[in-house]
């Protein structure tokens, strides 16, 4: 029986079946953050984004872009500096990286779907209602997570367990896929409907 380490795996192998793994598990916890946030912000639960299942993908971007720009940048600072010192740069990078990942976004957004599904017009410094520093702050911290706690737990268990990251990539690739084109297709409009006499709105 061959070993099931994801290391002994071909490298392109075991790059997709993290991202894919990643990119689910950034989108899901974008998800639960929108809706957290949404439930003290507007006191009601709403379907974020325009997708059926529990994700975010503009979040699983942007922590991929993250844990990608900034890991080698993190492992080279490890070795130079203190702690306390290489957090501070990183979050400055993450920073940037937000921001840009957001702007992109949000242009991104409007032209596939006609509208920007988030708006900061009123918050400080705010670059035409798209990104804001408040807002920034806070996909920051979330990127300090995903960098220094979720990437090394998932690629930890990934290499621990090659065969059942490569199935869980595969089933997580195809309901993400099957999630948009039916989305596409309009499958989902009338579910999401019939979901609001019960307080679940879609935004």
């Amino acid at each position: 029986m061959g070993s099931d380490s994801l290391a002994e795996m071909p490298a392109g192998v075991r790059t997709a079946c993290v991202s894919v793994i990643l990119f689910a598990v950034f989108s899901c916890a974008g998800w639960i953050y929108e809706t957290v946030d949404n439930v003290f912000t507007f006191g009601g639960f709403y379907l974020r984004a325009s997708l059926m299942l529990p994700w975010c993908p503009i979040y699983g971007v942007g922590g991929l872009v993250i844990v990608c720009a900034m890991e080698p940048v993190r492992r080279r600072l490890a070795a130079r500096m203190p702690l306390a010192l290489q957090v501070a740069v990183v979050c400055v990078g993450i920073y940037a990286l937000t921001a840009l990942v957001e702007l992109a976004g949000s242009y991104v957004c409007e032209a596939a779907m006609g509208y920007v599904p988030w708006d900061y017009s009123g918050a400080w410094l705010n670059f035409d209602g798209r990104i804001a520093p408040a807002y920034t702050l806070r996909f920051v911290v979330l990127g300090l997570v995903a960098l220094y706690v979720v990437y090394p737990a998932v690629a930890k268990w990934a290499g621990r367990h090659g065969r059942a990251a490569i199935a869980l990539a595969a089933a997580l690739a195809f309901l993400f896929v099957a999630d948009n084109a039916l989305e596409v297709a309009g499958v989902w409009a009338p579910v999401k409907d019939a979901l609001v006499p019960f307080g679940i709105e879609h935004w």
